[in-house]
């Protein structure tokens, strides 16, 4: 059977969030379509190693609340002014693509990083026409 090829991030990504499931799951494998949004949820609102901030961060310009947050009165949510918030979310997506520039260079570096410990273990061969490999 044939595996067509596929996006190594996207691997990756999905190695975590079932990682995530399992955790949640337990021995109650079957259930893993309820627990899903929530893992998904998690992972988005997570900050990543490579980059240093969430997805949900990178694509909306700001921290998620929580939905425990909505429900609850906090002092996030007593301090809130409307005008005022409006216009910190018009300044925190003027700076978003200064953050998705960071983040691209966070990644870079880390790339940089692991393909320097990987290449410090590879120990290079040289071939000769006719040598038997």
């Amino acid at each position: 059977m044939e595996n067509p090829q596929t996006n190594g991030q996207a691997e990756a990504a999905n190695k975590v969030i079932l990682s995530q499931l399992k955790k949640r799951l337990g021995i109650a494998k079957e259930k893993w379509a309820d627990e899903l949004l929530e893992a998904l949820w998690a992972y988005r609102c997570t900050p990543q190693t490579s980059t240093g901030e969430s997805p949900y961060n990178l694509t909306y310009g700001t921290d998620a609340m929580l939905s425990v947050d909505i429900g609850e009165v906090t002092i996030r949510r007593q301090l809130r002014d409307l005008l005022l918030n409006n216009e910190c979310m018009k300044t925190e997506l003027d700076l978003l693509d200064e953050l998705r520039e960071k983040a691209r260079i966070k990644e870079a570096v880390c790339k940089q990083r692991v393909a320097r410990r990987y290449n410090a273990k590879v120990n290079p061969r040289n071939f000769q026409q006719g040598d038997l490999v």
